[in-house]
C-alpha cells in the first residue's frame, strides 16, 4: 500500500480503527488520501477538531447526554452528532468511504461553533461532565472510519 503512495498515517489510522480485510483497508485509505489531497483546508481543520475533543474527552464517562443541561450550540452539535452517526453507519454498511467522511465533515461547524462558545471544563461539575460526554459522543462517530488522531499528528 504505501508503494502505492499511500501515506503511513492513513494507513495506521484505518488499520487502528481495526480494519484487517484488505480490500476494505485498501479502500478506506484510499478515500482518506483523496479526502486530504482534494480539500486540504477541511481535513487538516477537522483533524484538529477531533484531536481537540479527543484530548478533551472522558472515556469513562460515556457518551449519554443530560439534554437539559444543554445550551443551544450544546443542542446544535448534539442534532449533527446524532445525524453524523446514523448517516457514517449506512455509508460504511454500503462500503461508500467517501459518503463516510463527507459526514465527519459536514460536523466541522457544529464543533468549531462549540468550541468557539462553550468552555468545556466549567466550574459546575455537572456542565463539565455533561460537554464532556457529548465531547465523547462526537469522537465515537469516527471511531469505525479510522483513528484520526493519528492522522491529526502529521501536517
Amino acid at each position: 500500500m504505501r508503494d502505492a503512495g499511500n501515506s503511513i498515517d492513513a494507513i495506521d489510522a484505518v488499520l487502528s480503527a481495526g480494519i484487517q480485510e484488505p480490500v476494505e483497508l485498501i479502500n478506506r485509505v484510499s478515500a482518506l488520501e483523496a479526502a486530504r489531497s482534494e480539500q486540504p483546508e477541511v481535513f487538516e481543520d477537522l483533524a484538529t477538531a477531533y484531536a481537540r475533543a479527543n484530548n478533551l474527552c472522558d472515556s469513562k464517562l460515556g457518551t449519554e447526554v443530560n439534554e437539559g443541561l444543554l445550551s443551544e450550540v450544546e443542542q446544535a452539535l448534539v442534532r449533527a452528532v446524532c445525524q453524523a452517526e446514523s448517516n457514517v453507519a449506512s455509508a460504511l454498511e454500503n462500503n461508500n468511504y467517501a459518503a463516510a467522511l463527507s459526514e465527519l465533515a459536514a460536523l466541522r461547524k457544529p464543533i468549531d461553533l462549540f468550541f468557539e462558545n462553550t468552555m468545556v471544563m466549567d466550574e459546575d461539575q455537572a456542565l463539565r461532565e455533561n460537554r464532556l460526554r457529548l465531547l465523547n459522543s462526537f469522537v465515537a462517530v469516527f471511531a469505525n472510519v479510522a483513528d484520526f488522531a493519528l492522522l491529526s499528528k502529521v501536517k
